[in-house]
């Protein structure tokens, strides 16, 4: 099942209009349809808002059910992940959605010019960030950070945050997350 199947089948099941869910997410119904269709891909922070409004994870959106397990081994060739073209960015999920955790490991690659998205967005917790390749600017209130290779940050989540690569090369962090959004 894809992403847009996810959506529309957790939209259906919280008896949801295409409309209703594009209203509380700020996105267009025909935009969103889109999505549901697989012609179109959302930015890291329109899934997010996706996943927040229909009440699930992120991961949720990206596991196919037949894979997950309850385990605390996730192979390199088994890492579910999503693309977001509009954002362009690669999300790969670092463990399994099955297991209960209290924080979330995400490998995030982010190409030239990729970005979370063009808004600030907030929620509870705190996120710890490690630039394992490239350089990325993480936007917290007023404040640009800039991250180089080997670069760590830790922030509270309830903070207006975004990123935003501005190099020409790709960015590689792993981002822990707690608690688990994804």
């Amino acid at each position: 099942m894809s992403i847009g199947e996810r959506i529309k089948k957790s939209r259906n099941e919280k008896s949801l209009s295409l409309r209703e869910l594009a209203t509380m997410v700020d996105l267009s119904a025909s935009f969103l349809s889109q999505i549901e269709q697989g012609k179109a891909s959302p930015s890291i922070e329109n899934l997010k808002k996706i996943a927040n409004s229909l009440d699930v994870r992120v991961s949720y959106l990206i596991e196919d059910e037949e894979v997950k397990k309850n385990s605390d081994l996730i192979r390199a060739k088994e890492r579910k992940f999503v693309e977001s073209v509009d954002s362009n960015t690669t999300i790969s999920l670092l463990t399994s959605s099955n297991i209960e955790k209290s924080m979330e490991p995400i490998l995030y690659e982010i190409g030239p010019g990729g970005e979370s998205g063009r808004s600030y967005y907030t929620h509870s917790g705190e996120e710890f960030i490690f630039i394992l390749e490239g350089s990325l600017d993480i936007y917290i209130e007023e404040t640009v950070h800039s991250l180089h290779e080997g670069d760590s940050f830790y922030f509270k989540s309830s903070q207006k945050h975004r990123f935003k690569n501005n190099s020409d090369r790709r960015a590689k962090a792993l981002w822990v997350v707690n608690p688990p959004t994804f």
